[in-house]
């Protein structure tokens, strides 16, 4: 059977060339003035929202999918909020990656085309490397194959944004031969589902929405979605920093936060996607300051791919509650720095881990403090 891209799962690589007529109007246009179109924009974004899943009826015919795709990107381009636009991205992104496993070889490669990499499904002459499984009474041996090539360029360019502070996509993992890499199929679905999530958000970022007063008014309609999710997921104000002895050192002043710390945090509200790895050492850091379980899930409220089951579970294990009941600490400087989290080139004064610069500029904190009490105390006795 030949390859071949299914539209209404992959919607995002949909062209006008491909569906001239699709394209005679504005699909937004097109989707509010019809009500069924309508209503399932509005029951997709929805889910999108407070899910962070798209919910698409089984049997959507494709150029319908399409239409309200590009509706949705007109939405969430008119709104212009980073976390919704993440939001999307991510949520398509990942129902595609679900989808992406029983998709044939060529079919992958095809979408991989269609999104601008130059990706080959070799048949024959692939690398293949034999591995030990391990389980039952003696181990046994399996190999893995390493059908999918694209330039190695490619390949950098969409591991550099999240994916560089995983091992696991280090060239030293895969096959290198004359500017091309070549990847196991689990790489290069997670390496397409990347590349999906970023291809959406430029989507969204060149979109020219329509100022038709019908439009404005679906758009409206997501603004109450959004405020409404928005009002549930409101941040409590974090433990502020008052008048407390210098011993306290698990005080929270976000101020004073080490640089790849406050640059997590600074992310996520921003809209950001930080990765795996950044979310572990903030986690940890969080912990080993005293933070709760749901202290903590107010920090990570704030990424677009937020769901409070799979956090709490990911946090109770972070913080010794679950499995191994080991307590996590954040990564040290020297590993930060070789995973590209740590955004400066020096070294922070205090120590060689997040927690130890943290209370290093805590304790300086504390002693400017108290000199600047000093000095009013004099100068009110001199009075």
């Amino acid at each position: 059977m030949p390859a071949r891209i299914n539209y209404a799962i992959y919607p995002f690589v949909a062209t006008e060339r491909e569906f001239p007529n699709l394209f005679i109007e504005k699909p937004s246009l097109v989707v509010v003035s019809d009500s069924n179109l309508r209503d399932l924009a509005l029951s997709i974004i929805k889910g999108i929202i407070e899910k962070g899943e798209v919910s698409v009826p089984q049997h959507i015919h494709p150029e319908e999918a399409i239409l309200v795709y590009y509706a949705i990107v007109d939405i969430v381009k008119s709104i212009n909020d980073a976390k919704l636009a993440s939001r999307v991205a991510l949520a398509y992104s990942k129902t595609a990656s679900q989808h992406m496993r029983s998709e044939s070889g060529p079919s992958l490669v095809l979408l991989a085309n269609k999104l601008g990499i130059n990706a080959k499904y070799e048949t024959k002459d692939h690398p293949v490397l034999p591995v030990v499984k391990r389980g039952g009474s003696r181990p046994s041996f399996e190999t893995i194959s390493y059908q999918y090539s694209m330039p190695i360029s490619q390949y950098l360019r969409i591991v550099a944004t999240r994916l560089m502070h995983d091992p696991l996509y280090s060239l030293s993992n895969f096959f290198l031969k004359g500017g091309t890499i070549y990847l196991d199929r689990d790489v290069f679905q997670r390496i397409l589902e990347e590349h999906i999530y970023h291809y959406i958000i430029r989507q969204i970022s060149g979109s020219e929405p329509p100022r038709d007063e019908s439009f404005l008014s679906l758009v409206d309609n997501v603004l109450n979605i959004l405020k409404s999710h928005y009002e549930k997921l409101a941040p409590k104000t974090p433990r502020e920093f008052k008048e407390v002895e210098e011993e306290h050192l698990s005080t929270i002043v976000e101020e004073l936060f080490p640089p790849c710390i406050k640059k997590t945090v600074d992310s996520m509200r921003a809209g950001g996607n930080p990765s795996h790895a950044e979310r572990f050492n903030l986690a940890a850091f969080l912990g080993q300051l005293g933070l709760g379980v749901d202290e903590i899930l107010e920090y990570f409220k704030l990424t677009p791919d937020y769901n409070e089951k799979i956090a709490r579970y990911q946090v109770e294990h972070i913080l010794g509650l679950r499995g191994s009941k080991k307590k996590y600490m954040p990564y040290n400087c020297d590993r930060l720095k070789s995973m590209g989290i740590c955004p400066v080139s020096y070294q922070c004064e205090g120590g060689k881990n997040p927690l130890a610069v943290y209370k290093y500029n805590l304790r300086l904190h504390f002693k400017r403090q108290r000199e600047v009490r000093g000095r009013s105390e004099e100068a009110a006795g001199g009075i």
